[in-house]
């Protein structure tokens, strides 16, 4: 059994960071991705949405729809549990979600409910689940965006690997340090609107 855990917050502003808001590659492609090193048996998606009430910045609102998007998208997956946190009345950042990650990835160890995991976040906070489930005999592999690498992660992990859209990755000297760092050129993802509009079709020639 192979479980990937992966921040969906963190995936998602990554690529909205790389592609805008309209051009982001689809979950299924990026998936498709990883499922050429890995055969994926569970998949745990962690996130939280924006809340929409009241919003009147333009920006926000693209984030939203981008947001709302991708999200049904890896509902759809095989397989998917979605854990959907939520955000501070206060301050709107995120909660709980990097937490049920940790301690999901630490209980599935254990219990050992996987025979190797995957995990695809630039937190550096997620480190520790990572070494824990190394230290109980667990191989973790690592999976990052080229503009959320997170070098905590990369050394505590099995061959990392930069899934290197827009060719933008730049290794430093401290990434020459972490053993078997692949760098994976991905030139043209198959974009979440592309994928929509493929689906629609689809839909509107089968009437």
């Amino acid at each position: 059994m192979i479980n990937l855990y992966i921040d969906g917050t963190n995936l998602l502003a990554g690529l909205i960071d790389l592609f805008g808001f309209r051009n982001i590659p689809s979950f299924s492609s990026i998936l498709k991705e990883i499922e050429k090193y890995h055969k994926i048996d569970k998949i745990y998606f962690y996130a939280s949405y924006t809340p929409s009430k009241n919003i009147r910045n333009a920006k926000i609102k693209k984030q939203i729809g981008t947001e709302i998007e991708f999200f049904r998208e890896a509902r759809l997956q095989k397989n998917l549990i979605f854990y959907q946190g939520y955000r501070s009345r206060t301050s709107k950042k995120e909660k709980g979600v990097d937490v049920h990650l940790a301690v999901d990835m630490v209980r599935d160890a254990f219990l050992k409910k996987y025979a190797k995991a995957i995990i695809f976040s630039g937190d550096a906070d997620l480190e520790y689940p990572v070494e824990i489930a190394r230290t109980q005999g667990f191989p973790v592999y690592a999976f990052f965006l080229p503009n959320r690498f997170s070098l905590a992660i990369a050394y505590k992990a099995l061959s990392p690997k930069v899934l290197d859209y827009r060719q933008c990755f730049k290794k430093t000297e401290f990434h020459q340090k972490i053993r078997k760092l692949e760098i994976v050129n991905i030139n043209k993802p198959t974009s979440l609107a592309k994928k929509d509009l493929a689906q629609k079709e689809r839909g509107r020639l089968q009437l």
